[in-house]
Formats: structure tokens, sequence, C-alpha cells
């Protein structure tokens, strides 16, 4: 029988601990929630004593916040955090704040708690859960710091990165913005997420590829991009997944990004769009590489393109390090960066 993912809750609504343990502690699950927390602070104490595989964390609590806890969390044993939280919708920059501390995922509370919107949470946060703590390794890092090129003033038109410009010095000091709102505007994508965008300069980026690979389509004209974080390789493994989480799988992951495109905008054959991918480490959870984990995915991704005869342009995949990748529409660069490097540009 397969172990059961122990699961630390934190939020300081006891409604919404009352139906996370409930809910998740259901059979089906596979997850055993073995406390709960009512702030940041309860939940270090917590942390040491329960030893859990995953936390889940509101982000607005008295006494400690989610922010602060995910950093003290982080710097005493790294693990896998996934922030539960109406923040992650209401104020986009705590999400990104969340994840730069070292967050393994995100997911936006239900706005109200009905019947619906509650069930579709929480399928979504059953699947989060057993993803980080199957990928665990990916989070288990320092806290990256946003490169300095991702920050912007608001322009008439914003700039787009050219794969010949250097990032600034680290020591460069930069513009102080403050909301997200005078931001460059962003989306994150979580594990098994996707997203496209034909907003020009707007910027898509995920965190922390392990064995996982970011899959990067692009328009001929750069004006439409979208990006999907691809987990495993066959969604054969688990079907009733891949329709909650389509993006988790290669083969259903690349449909779905497709769709995306199109909905954005994209008229032409799909075999003019340009592919680039990042990721598919041997990372330390997979030491020996017995699974393989990443090769499958690099492999399965590479076949389905040139099935759907779509050009992989570059790649940036494989080695033992985790990836932070981010594009931007209007370029056809793919920005990386890693704790063990300075940030780079395929």
């Amino acid at each position: 029988m397969e172990e059961k993912v122990r699961v630390l809750l934190v939020d300081d609504s006891a409604l919404v601990r009352d139906l996370l343990v409930k809910a998740l502690s259901s059979p089906d699950n596979g997850l055993e929630i073995v406390g709960a927390a009512i702030n940041g602070q309860d939940g270090l104490e917590k942390l040491s004593a329960l030893k859990p595989d995953v936390v889940v964390t509101d982000m607005d609590m008295p006494v400690m916040n989610g922010l602060e806890f995910i950093r003290q969390a982080m710097a005493r044993n790294p693990l896998p955090i996934i922030v539960l939280s109406s923040w992650t919708q209401n104020d986009k920059t705590i999400t990104l704040q969340a994840l730069e501390a070292g967050a393994a995922d995100f997911i936006p509370k239900p706005s109200a708690l009905n019947p619906q919107g509650f069930q579709e949470t929480l399928s979504r946060l059953v699947v989060k859960i057993k993803a980080a703590a199957r990928i665990a390794h990916t989070i288990a890092r320092k806290p990256v710091s946003t490169p300095p090129s991702e920050t912007f003033l608001p322009q008439t038109k914003p700039p787009v990165f050219s794969p010949s410009q250097s990032a600034p010095a680290a020591n460069q000091s930069l513009p102080q913005v403050p909301n997200y709102e005078e931001r460059m505007p962003q989306i994150i994508i979580g594990v098994g997420e996707f997203g496209a965008s034909n907003e020009y300069g707007k910027i898509i980026k995920t965190f922390a590829l392990g064995s996982c690979v970011a899959l990067n389509l692009f328009s001929p004209t750069f004006d439409v991009v979208g990006m999907v974080h691809i987990a495993l390789a066959s969604s054969a493994t688990s079907p009733e997944k891949a329709k909650v989480l389509p993006g988790y799988f290669a083969d259903t992951a690349i449909p779905v990004l497709i769709n995306e495109l199109r909905a954005k905008g994209y008229r032409k054959p799909v075999s003019q769009l340009i592919a680039k991918i990042a990721g598919g480490a041997q990372t330390s959870a997979d030491s020996s590489n017995y699974f393989k984990i990443g090769e499958k995915n690099i492999s399965a991704v590479k076949t389905l393109l040139q099935a759907l005869n779509i050009s992989l342009a570059s790649e940036d995949v494989g080695d033992s390090f985790s990836r932070t990748v981010f594009i931007q529409v209007g370029s056809k660069a793919l920005h990386l960066s890693s704790p063990e490097r300075k940030p780079w540009v395929i």
C-alpha cells in the first residue's frame, strides 16, 4: 500500500481548518492530516514535532503571516509548502514573494466557500499536495531573488528583452515599484498549470523546475506565447488526475497549451509554432537515476513536438540543478535562473 502523504495545515480560520481536515482526510485522497496550526508561529512550532511531508498555508494570518512563515520554515528545514489563499488572486505580488521565498506551488482559496467552489479547489489541492510530495526536491533550495531585469516602471510600450542583452549588475539600484498594478504584468505558472498571453510585454513565469519540464510555445511573430509546467510524461499513470490538471502530463499538456494559444488568437497551423524547453534535471530525490523522471519528461515532450511538426528551437535540459524560467510576449528569448548560476538566456 502506498504510504500516505503527511500534511500540516496552517490557517487562522477555524471554519477553513475544519473543512480542510474533514475533506482531505478522505481515504480516497491518500493523505494524512497530522496537524492544524492557527498562524505561522504556531505552524513553525508544529513543524519539528509533526514532521509533515507537505504544508498547506494561508497568507493573511495574525501573529505571523504566511510569507514570514514560509521564509522561516525554508531557512530551518526546506520542505514543500503550498499557498492556499485568496491573496493569490487579490495581490499577485504576494504570490510572487511567496514563491521566491520557497513555496512550491499556490492555489486560490474560493472567495466564498460554496460547495462547488470548495470541491473544485479541493480536487486541485489534492493533486498539488501529491505532486509537491513527489517532487519535493524542487523546492529544497535557497530562496531565489527575482532577477533585477524583471522589475520595471510603467512605460508607454513595455520593454522586451533581447537575447543579446545582459542582466543588470547585482548591485545595480532599481526603481522601487509600490504595487503590482505598476509592475510588468505577470502570469505565474504552478506545477501542472499552463498559461498564454497576447499582451505585449507580459511575462509568463514558473519556478523551481527539477525533473519537471517547462514547454514554451511561441507564434512565428512572437505576439502570442504560452508555457506549461509538466511533471510527468504520460497521463496513463493517472487518467483522473489528467482530467483535473491536464498540464501535469506531457501528452495532455501540449494539446491544452495549443488550445490556450488558439484562445489568445493564434490562427496559423500548429506546425508553425516554435518551441523551447527547460528542466528535466536529475535531482537529489532520484540520485540513482532509477526512475529517470527528467529524462522521460524530456523524451516525451520532444516526441510529441516532433509528431506535431513543431520546431524545437532551443533547449536547456538535464544536469542536476533546478531552473526558474520566464518568457515575455514580443520576444523569442527564454530567460533562466538558478541558485547555482547567474541568470542566462536561450
